[in-house]
């Protein structure tokens, strides 16, 4: 049988890794779509605060 040698990690020692790889304009499309993800949670966030209080 081979011997396999595995290296152990955590999930967010491989996100880094994978980060690490991505070019900056990979980069700079990844924060847009994080900033408009993070602004439409916000907005839902808001739309169900404000139907709270109007009703």
């Amino acid at each position: 049988m081979a011997k396999r040698d595995y290296e152990m990690t955590t999930v967010y020692k491989y996100v880094e890794l994978l980060e690490n790889d991505l070019k900056p304009e990979e980069k700079k499309i990844r924060n847009a779509a994080e900033n408009y993800l993070s602004k439409m949670r916000r907005a839902d966030k808001n739309a169900q605060i404000l139907e709270l209080l109007l009703n």
